[in-house]
């Protein structure tokens, strides 16, 4: 089980690899392979069963192209890849919506 702090780095994580996702196309096998670790260890940091080990953390960092303390902290070069990741996903969704209105 996580404690809050280990949770909220979880979170910030999972927000950086749906970036991947939709960036790159990764797949959770593919993000798993590059961190070195097990898909099934990918899943229980993601879903709070054990919390990710710094070597694994820096390594996200690393493939996420932030900053480990910006990723500990979600302040910094973190928060403004958070920020224009949602002005993304909103320039999306509307675009989204406008194709749908045109139907």
């Amino acid at each position: 089980m996580q404690t809050p702090e280990e949770y909220e780095i979880t979170e910030r994580v999972a927000t950086l690899f749906k970036q991947l996702k939709k960036q790159k196309g990764y797949t959770k096998k593919v993000i798993s392979e590059k961190l070195g670790i097990g898909l099934t260890t990918l899943d229980d940091y993601l879903n709070g069963v054990s919390s990710f080990k710094v070597g694994t953390l820096l390594k996200v960092a690393q493939l996420c192209r932030v900053n480990i303390g910006d990723l500990m902290t979600g302040n910094g070069q973190f928060a403004a890849q958070l920020k224009e990741s949602d002005a993304d996903n909103c320039k999306a969704e509307s675009t989204s919506k406008a194709s749908d209105s045109e139907r």
